[in-house]
């Protein structure tokens, strides 16, 4: 998914579209499943979600593109929580997928802050933009309180579900509503960057290429 929980922005349109695969796949597979059983939706969500996120990754190497590292890992999480999902007969694991991968990455932000010589962003985004450590830092934190509170959001979702509160329909708009959500955090990122940071040139040297930050 763009951007939900990366700074990376792709970096094309054929990129974009690619990230979106495996939310198509996934919203596809849980109407197929309300219109034949609504009870097995979840069930057919998973088989959605892994073949679109599958075809995601064949693309990418059909076309010989280089995969974006966060795109790689989310994209592996998925199948693995989806799998389990329709082996264990228990779609708690794709419900919480998104809280799971949501707090490693703000645990992985908020340990750059204090042990690392550059925080987590400035390392994915330094190659880009040249800034003032401080900005950096402060970004960094802002990506650290915006995985949390998805994390925490999806929990509380997933938990309302278990006590009867809320249907799965609600988990599924909750999964489409972080798209449009995480492009207005990323878009005020960018805006901050932009004003607070100077764009780096082919030649201005000092950090990595897009490729080399790209698997």
């Amino acid at each position: 998914m763009i951007g939900l929980l990366s700074p990376i922005i792709p970096l094309n349109t054929m990129h974009a579209l690619l990230e979106l695969l495996p939310l198509i796949g996934l919203g596809g597979g849980y109407l197929m499943g309300k219109s034949i059983n609504p009870d097995i939706a979840m069930y057919y969500l998973s088989y959605g979600a892994i073949i679109g996120t599958v075809l995601q990754f064949a693309i990418y190497r059909a076309m010989r593109q280089k995969m974006q590292k966060m795109t790689a890992i989310t994209g592996w999480l998925l199948i693995i929580f989806a799998t389990l999902t329709i082996v264990l007969h228990n779609d708690l694991f794709v419900k919480l997928k998104p809280t799971v991968l949501s707090w490693a990455f703000a645990v992985a932000f908020l340990a750059s802050a204090f042990w690392t010589k550059q925080t987590l962003l400035e390392l994915m985004m330094g190659g880009q933009f040249d800034m003032p450590a401080p900005n950096w830092l402060k970004l960094n934190w802002a990506w650290v309180i915006f995985n949390f509170l998805v994390g925490l959001a999806n929990l509380v979702i997933v938990w309302q579900i278990t006590q009867g509160v809320l249907s799965d329909d609600s988990w599924v708009t909750f999964k489409f509503s972080l798209l449009p959500i995480s492009l207005v955090f990323i878009g005020g990122q960018t805006v901050y960057l932009l004003k607070n940071g100077k764009v780096k040139t082919e030649t201005s040297g000092g950090g990595e290429s897009n490729s080399e930050r790209e698997m």
